[in-house]
């Protein structure tokens, strides 16, 4: 949408890096819940006596 604004003379050229800079933001913070959430995963995981187990050397 910025772009579009930028294109059509509505908006600076700030205005387009400012709303990337947001979107960016934004998927940092998705990755970053993303990252939160598994680490909950593998921590419950563990809690419940769960581990990883070494294949058996043949």
């Amino acid at each position: 949408l910025a772009n579009l604004r930028y294109d059509n003379g509505y908006a600076s050229y700030l205005d387009v890096l400012d709303a990337q800079r947001n979107s960016f933001q934004a998927e940092l913070g998705l990755v970053s819940a993303k990252l939160d959430q598994l680490n909950a995963v593998v921590g419950l995981y563990k809690a419940l006596g769960g581990g990883w187990e070494t294949p058996a050397k043949s």
